[in-house]
């Protein structure tokens, strides 16, 4: 994998977008890569940028030759590696800093949590190069910061600090440290029982209705599981649990 750099420890999984260009514009050949190295779905993601950004978008030059048959196929692949990473098991920290634009913007917030250095910048600047959003980035806007909102937003190709973006709801949070502030995040998921965090992020990050009967049924399902034990057991004893001592890349079998 020539345009990312994976490193791992313990179920941990760090992936960082390594560019030769110094922005890490993202082509369809980075975005697949790093739909690849996320496809064991019982570590914990994080996702940096490792030059000067963390995505400043799509590298334009590949959309000179497109015509709109090839592009569809573009927007689709893209949307493939932003839906899996929404839909994967175990969640996934975006760590910003720099720029995360366009195609970069998209990717963050297909991620379930968002860690940002105070000088970041987002946004969504295809209008002002006569296209739109085309992985998912209206949809995903809308959801973060509402139909008016992400409608300004996209249709003048606003970019904002990180501040209005921990207003609007975009960023969790903000730190001078982002990267290792994403790593403690992920060390706590790490220490916590990977079911349920699997089920939760499904019922909170999913778009279907019927979300009230599946958080019945998958309540129902964590007592036949290991941990759940372990949790109740721990807690009677007065002990720090011990969650996950055996973990399968599909958690549910």
């Amino acid at each position: 994998m020539k345009n990312i750099i994976v490193e791992k420890e313990g179920r941990i999984l760090k992936v960082l977008i390594n560019r030769e260009k110094k922005l890490n514009p993202l082509d369809m050949e980075t975005i697949e890569e790093i739909g690849e190295a996320l496809k064991d779905e019982s570590y914990i993601g994080i996702i940096a940028g490792n030059n000067k950004a963390f995505s400043a978008g799509a590298d334009i030059n590949a959309f000179l030759g497109l015509d709109p048959a090839t592009a569809f196929d573009f927007a689709r692949r893209g949307h493939e590696v932003m839906d899996f990473i929404e839909e994967r098991q175990m969640p996934v920290i975006a760590a910003i800093h720099g720029f995360a634009l366009g195609g970069g913007f998209e990717l963050a917030m297909a991620c379930d949590l968002r860690i940002s250095h105070p000088d970041a910048y987002f946004g969504l600047p295809e209008i002002t190069l006569g296209i739109i959003p085309g992985f998912g980035g209206t949809q995903r806007l809308r959801r973060l910061v509402g139909e008016n909102k992400a409608f300004e937003l996209a249709s003048l190709g606003s970019r904002i600090d990180s501040r209005t973006a921990l207003q609007l709801g975009i960023l969790s949070e903000i730190s001078e440290k982002y990267l290792e502030r994403a790593g403690e995040i992920g060390k706590k998921y790490e220490s916590l029982p990977y079911e349920s965090l699997a089920y939760i992020k499904e019922l909170t990050r999913n778009k279907d209705q019927d979300l009230f009967g599946r958080e019945k049924e998958y309540f129902g399902n964590m007592f036949k599981t290991a941990n759940q034990k372990e949790g109740a057991s721990a807690f009677v004893e007065k002990r720090t649990p011990a969650f996950n001592s055996s973990i399968n890349k599909n958690l549910f079998e």
